[in-house]
Parts: C-alpha cells; structure tokens; sequence
C-alpha cells in the first residue's frame, strides 16, 4: 500500500469488535437489484487522453495518474486529489470523524498476481463468521470485480476489489448505510463512479 495512502483510511477503517449476528454461511453471489442496472449502465464517451470518460454537464473528471485510475463522480462534490472524493465537506482533517457526510476512497496496490476475487474473499475470511457480510460479483470495464458489504469495522462501508495491469484498486464506499438520511448521494456518487471507473495504462 502507498504511504501517502495510509493517512486516512487507518484512522477510519480501524477494526472494532462488533456485535455479531447469526449467519450460518456466507453468501456468494447475491445479485442486488441496484449494482445489476449500474454494472450495465452505459459509461460515459472515452476522451482521447488515457480512455478516460467525458466529463458531462453533471459529471466531473476525477483522474489519478500515478496510481493508474479514473472516474466520473457528480459536480457539487467535493474532489480530494490523490484518492478521496468528499459529500459536503466538513472542514475535519483528522480523528475519528469522517471529513464530510460520506466519501469514497481509493486504495492502489501492487496485485502480485492475486484477482479481485482472491483479494475479496482473503478479507472475508479473516473477519471470520458471526458477521453479516455480503459478497457480489460484478464487471467493471470488462473486469471481474467483487463488492462487498458487512465486513467488520469503525463504520459499516461497502468495499469493491478491482484488478488491473497487476494493479489492486481498493474502493472504499463510507457509511454504506442504506437506511440512513441522505443515503441517495453516496448512492449517487456510486454509480457514478462504478459506471465509469478506467484503469489507465501504465506509466512509461
């Protein structure tokens, strides 16, 4: 993992012991209504520079060259350059609070040959049984990617492994709260993203 990466994701996805639920075994590939129609959504028309999506009058670019990414996410939200996209920035750089009212996080690592797949399912063993976690497969650009729901932690999130050119994209979705106020705009900002994520070719 990045060093300039670790800053803020260790100070909110730090593990806690949470109250466990009942769960005989977990489960493989339950197919959510929502994550079917956005895997098939139609992303955005490709730019010359890298394949990233056009920006549009609603979306705005969201690129990190070095890492090897891009995305579209919705004008209104804040971007924070090199991996983090803010809803309603708060000003709170720091502890345990969350800088805005969600976020979405990018974590970019070496792959050494493990898939998406592989990745998803070494976290979901580690947390062990007792947790009501949720694993689904989807494609993004024509790539495996799993998402996952209910894995152990500071706030409940929605994580989503994606491999690339050997390289291991981590998208943190935070709080992944369906019931909670205001839910739409990370769902929102989800779609955007999943709709239009690009893993850019490699840096000369």
């Amino acid at each position: 993992m990045k060093k300039g990466l670790l800053i803020f994701p260790i100070m909110i996805f730090v593990l806690f012991a949470c109250s466990p639920t009942v769960q005989t075994s977990l489960p493989t590939a339950t197919l959510q209504p929502a994550l079917s129609s956005i895997a098939t959504e139609t992303p955005a028309s490709s730019t010359s520079t890298g394949g990233c999506p056009s920006e549009t009058t609603d979306l705005k670019l969201f690129m990190n060259a070095n890492d090897g990414y891009c995305f579209l996410y919705p004008i209104g939200y804040a971007s924070s350059p090199p991996y983090m996209v803010i809803i309603n920035p708060n000003g709170i750089s720091g502890g345990d609070s969350l800088p805005g009212d969600a976020v979405v996080i990018v974590n970019a690592e070496a792959a050494s040959g493990r898939t998406a797949a592989q990745v998803a399912d070494e976290q979901i063993a580690e947390a062990g049984e007792g947790f009501n976690i949720t694993r689904t497969e989807i494609m993004i650009e024509g790539k495996q990617a799993i998402v996952v729901d209910g894995l152990p932690g500071q706030d409940p999130w929605r994580e989503v492994f994606i491999v690339g050119n050997d390289r291991l994209y981590i998208l943190f979705f935070d709080p992944w709260v369906p019931a909670a106020d205001g839910f739409s705009e990370l769902e929102r900002l989800y779609s955007s993203v999943i709709a239009s994520f690009h893993v850019l070719p490699p840096l000369p």
